[in-house]
């Protein structure tokens, strides 16, 4: 018996009503991000249940998480999108998941759920 087909907003767990938020660069991630997201509030700033982010390395998604740890609901996640091992240069990505997840381990984000977006991007959930 086979699984079955999830679309990227379920891996993801965008669903009505709650409040997303996308970080405005790399512009990419908007027009990726948004037109999942038909019956969510879209918000720059305040509590969010989910933040979408992509970073160009560890230290700027430091930089994004330390911002963002106090914008997300409790039980809310932080999706990082980042490159496959073949795109990295495309997307200008220096950093690694083993990375990421080290650097913002003293922000109490735990790495929870890696989720392929499509054949360059990956994407890891991080919570609290």
């Amino acid at each position: 018996m086979s699984k079955p087909h999830r679309t990227l907003a379920e891996k993801w767990g965008i669903i009505p009503w709650l409040k997303i938020r996308v970080e405005k660069q790399p512009t990419y991630l908007k027009e990726l991000i948004l037109p999942l997201c038909d019956d969510n509030k879209i918000v720059e700033q305040g509590v969010c249940d989910i933040a979408f982010v992509a970073p160009t390395s560890a230290a700027a998604w430091k930089q994004k998480a330390r911002r963002l740890v106090p914008a997300i609901d409790p039980d809310g996640v932080i999706w990082v999108l980042y490159p496959k091992e073949d795109f990295r240069e495309k997307y200008n990505f220096d950093g690694s998941l083993p990375e990421m997840v080290h650097i913002v381990k003293d922000l109490g984000l735990k790495q929870t759920k890696l989720v392929s977006v499509n054949n360059e991007l990956t994407s890891a959930r991080f919570s609290l």
